[in-house]
C-alpha cells in the first residue's frame, strides 16, 4: 500500500501542482466575491448579529488565498527540484487542513451584541440589535436612528418585520433643536410662505407651495402644528404629495421622530403612545 501511494505521488506530482494553481484561481475568485458579499452586508447592516461572521469570513478568505499561493509556489519549486512526492504531499496535506481550519474557525464565531448602548443627549438607552440602532455610546447632542415596522413595532431585522414596510424612528434630546425638522425654522422666519389651511386631527394645517422650475412640476408640502396653550410646539407633521409623513413628537425625556403613511395621520395619538411605550422600555435609569 505504501509503495502504491508513493507511486501515485511520484507519477501524479505534475497533476497535483496543476491542481494547486487551479485552486489559486478559485481562491482569488472566492476572495473577490466573498469580500464583495461580506462587504455589502457590513456596509449596510453593520449592527446585525451576523456582522462578526462576515468580518471573520473576510479573514478566512484572505488566509486561504495566501495559503493557496504559498502551496502552489512551494509545490512548483519541489517539482522543479525533482522532489515529486513532496510536491504532491504539499498540495494533499495543506488544502484539507486549510478547509478543516476554515470550517472550525467559522463555526465558533460568536454572534454580535444583542443590545447596543445609545444616547440621545444625556438620556441613556439600551436597544436590541434587531432595530439596528445607529448613534453614539456616550452622551451626545445628536440622536439615535433605527428602522422598524409600525404595525408590530418589531425591529427591521426581526422575523415579525421581515416582510413588512420599514419606517424610520429616531430619538432626539428634548431640547427643541430638532423639533419640526427644517420646516419649523422656515415657518417662524417666513410665515408668509405657509398658507393656513384649517385644522386636521387637532393640528393647525399649512400648505407650502413650490413653483415649477427647470422642467419640474410644482410641488406642495403640508405642514401641521399642534401647540400647548402657551404656544409651545408639542407636535409637528410634514406630509408629502407622495403620501408619506414625518412626525415630530415632544415628550418629557426625549423627542420622537418617525415616518408613517399619510393614511395613518388620524391614528397619531395611538402611534405616539405605542412608540413611547416601546422606547421607555429601553431607558437605562
Amino acid at each position: 500500500m505504501r509503495s502504491l501511494t508513493a507511486a501515485i505521488f511520484e507519477k501524479g506530482a505534475g497533476w497535483f501542482v496543476s491542481l494547486a494553481w487551479l485552486l489559486v484561481i478559485l481562491a482569488i475568485l472566492a476572495d473577490i466575491f466573498g469580500r464583495i458579499a461580506a462587504g455589502i452586508s457590513l456596509t449596510y447592516h453593520p449592527l446585525h448579529e451576523t456582522a462578526p461572521y462576515d468580518r471573520e469570513l473576510i479573514n478566512v478568505l484572505d488566509i486561504s488565498f495566501a495559503v493557496a499561493v504559498l502551496v502552489a509556489i512551494s509545490s512548483s519549486v519541489a517539482l522543479a527540484r525533482r522532489r515529486r512526492s513532496m510536491a504532491s504531499l504539499l498540495v494533499i496535506g495543506c488544502w484539507p487542513a486549510l478547509i478543516a481550519y476554515s470550517k472550525v474557525d467559522l463555526a465558533f464565531v460568536e454572534k454580535g451584541p444583542q443590545f447596543f448602548e445609545r444616547y440621545a443627549g444625556d438620556a441613556h438607552f439600551r436597544i436590541p440589535w434587531q432595530y439596528g440602532p445607529r448613534g453614539e455610546d456616550q452622551p451626545t447632542p445628536n440622536g439615535i436612528g433605527m428602522h422598524l415596522c409600525l404595525d408590530t413595532l418589531a425591529g427591521q431585522y426581526a422575523g415579525a418585520c421581515k416582510n413588512g414596510k420599514h419606517e424610520q424612528l429616531s430619538i432626539y434630546p428634548a431640547n427643541g433643536l430638532f423639533m419640526g425638522g427644517p420646516d419649523e425654522p422656515s415657518w417662524r422666519r417666513h410665515p408668509a410662505q405657509f398658507a393656513e389651511a384649517g385644522v386636521r386631527s387637532g393640528h393647525i394645517a399649512y400648505v407650502r407651495s413650490f413653483p415649477a422650475e427647470r422642467g419640474r412640476a410644482g410641488l406642495k408640502n403640508y405642514y401641521f402644528r399642534r401647540t400647548d396653550p402657551d404656544g409651545r410646539l408639542l407636535r409637528a407633521v410634514k406630509c408629502y404629495e407622495s403620501g408619506g409623513c414625518e412626525h415630530y413628537t415632544m415628550l418629557d425625556r426625549y423627542m420622537l421622530y418617525y415616518t408613517a403613511p399619510e393614511a395613518d395621520f388620524v391614528k397619531w395619538e395611538e402611534m405616539d403612545r405605542r412608540l413611547k411605550s416601546l422606547v421607555d422600555t429601553w431607558i437605562v435609569p
